[in-house]
């Protein structure tokens, strides 16, 4: 089978703007709108559109955080020119810090709160593609047992479904999109997935 071009350049680089392209290149190749493909790029798109929006969010307030970090400095500078005395100096010092330490911990929680955000990203699209995977499978090997059919895609899946907000992102994300992408490609192939 010959990949559109849209297709072919969302698997050398999935983004969610390629999704919405090749959303276009199924119908436009006569994929019936109903058909099961449509589902999971519309899941993948949401997925991808999360992590992009999610990372531009952690890279900002990882930017405000060294940005306080950096203010300290005009901080001490501008209390070295004010003060009066060695004692003043170290009463708006310790101001400042404390001030300014809380600035930066108040950021660092933004971070700690994207991560949050981003596994619950990565179990939400584990759930949509358990049942991608379940069809497929069914599909592809009808003979195989129902509950080695569960357990396999449980194996498969547990990295993206991992609890632990500090869990390897790309990792998951590699995981998701190698996942994903196959079941994209065979989808136009495909037509007993199609919905009626």
């Amino acid at each position: 089978m010959q990949l559109s071009e849209s297709l072919a350049a969302l698997l050398r680089a999935p983004t969610a703007a390629r999704v919405w392209e090749s959303h276009g290149d199924f119908l436009a190749r006569g994929l019936d709108p109903n058909h099961a493909a449509f589902r999971l790029l519309a899941d993948f798109h949401r997925f991808l559109d999360r992590l992009e929006a999610g990372a531009a969010s952690r890279d900002h307030s990882n930017r405000a955080s060294m940005m306080d970090i950096g203010s300290f400095g005009g901080i001490v500078a501008s209390e070295l020119v004010e003060a009066e005395d060695a004692a003043e100096l170290a009463r708006r010092l310790l101001a400042g810090a404390i001030t300014e330490g809380l600035a930066v911990l108040a950021t660092r929680q933004h971070v700690k709160a994207w991560r949050g955000e981003l596994a619950s990203v990565y179990r939400e699209t584990a759930g949509s593609l358990y049942d991608e995977l379940w069809n497929w499978a069914a599909r592809r090997k009808p003979e195989l047992d129902a509950g080695e059919r569960c357990r396999l895609i449980d194996l498969l899946l547990a990295p993206a479904r991992n609890e632990s907000p500090t869990a390897d992102a790309p990792g998951r994300t590699v995981l998701v999109c190698s996942l994903t992408l196959p079941l994209l490609v065979d989808a136009p192939v495909d037509s007993t997935s199609a919905e009626g």
